[in-house]
């Protein structure tokens, strides 16, 4: 009897080192890969025993983010690059996720990963209905356009993945590196618009300065011509004041003035053409 607990006891030590007990996480589904081939089942979240030299390999389900970078020639023949950005995870019918454990090769870490499925059925989708929707417009319309072109590449996706194991959404372009001669131009014309700026920005700075001068030229003038005005005045009431007989008072003052000087004598102007004053002055 104790040798047949030895013997149970035994075989239970070896099958319990011959078992395993992987997890399959919340954001994955699992399927067991036996010396046969895969099991029928596909394992939801969970742990699971697995006997001998079965292995769990699991799919990832989560949604992330993804990129995909695109060269397109555009409409009028110039080539840009342009990312296509969009959330994206593996979904589907069991039918549809059987098709993925059975054309795929997990990696090291027995994972079956967003990116070895995008490899196979998405990546090629991307790229040319990213190509056939860009290459029908311009740089220009591009620029125009973003949102719009968001938009239609996102639904030609959707359609175009229909029945894949990739799910996905939120599609939109992003870091659109535009053509050099395209970016050169634009900054031509950049500096072109900053200087007819700053020549706006200086003339008017000129304008203002020559109205300054203006006013006070104009403000000097109206000063010179109030002067001249009130010296003219000032003449015209001192000439009307002038009269020939304030001429002859002003005279007789001039002479009574020198006429007190003893030692000399005055003869009045007028007085020189007068005989009696010529025998008399000379007389002497």
């Amino acid at each position: 009897m104790k040798l047949i607990i030895k013997v149970a006891l035994m075989l239970s030590l070896i099958s319990m080192a011959a078992c395993s007990f992987p997890t399959v996480p919340p954001t994955a589904k699992g399927k067991i890969l036996t010396t046969a081939g895969y099991d029928t089942d596909i394992k939801e979240p969970g742990k699971y025993t697995l006997w001998g030299r079965d292995t769990m390999i699991l799919i990832q389900t989560n949604t992330n983010t993804y990129k995909e970078v695109v060269n397109v020639v555009l409409q009028d023949k110039l080539t840009l690059q342009a990312e296509v950005r969009f959330r994206g995870r593996l979904a589907g019918s069991k039918t549809v996720l059987n098709s993925m454990f059975n054309d795929i090769v997990p990696g090291e870490d027995n994972m079956v990963s967003f990116n070895e499925v995008y490899k196979i059925y998405g990546r090629m989708a991307v790229r040319n209905k990213a190509r056939e929707i860009l290459s029908q417009y311009s740089v220009e319309d591009v620029h125009k356009n973003y949102s719009r072109l968001s938009g239609e590449i996102g639904k030609a996706l959707i359609k175009a993945l229909e029945g894949t194991p990739l799910e996905i959404s939120d599609v939109a372009l992003g870091n659109i590196a535009y053509p050099k001669v395209v970016t050169d131009a634009v900054e031509q014309a950049k500096k072109r618009e900053l200087d007819i700026k700053k020549e706006q920005a200086q003339a008017a700075i000129d304008m203002v300065k020559k109205k300054n001068e203006r006013i006070l030229a104009e403000a000097d003038y109206q000063i010179e011509i109030t002067k001249a005005k009130a010296i003219r005045d000032a003449n015209k009431i001192i000439g009307q004041g002038v009269t020939p007989e304030l001429l002859k008072l002003r005279a007789l003052d001039v002479q009574r003035a020198m006429a007190k000087n003893g030692s000399a004598v005055f003869i009045p102007y007028e007085a020189m053409n007068s005989i009696g004053a010529q025998v008399r002055m000379y007389g002497k």
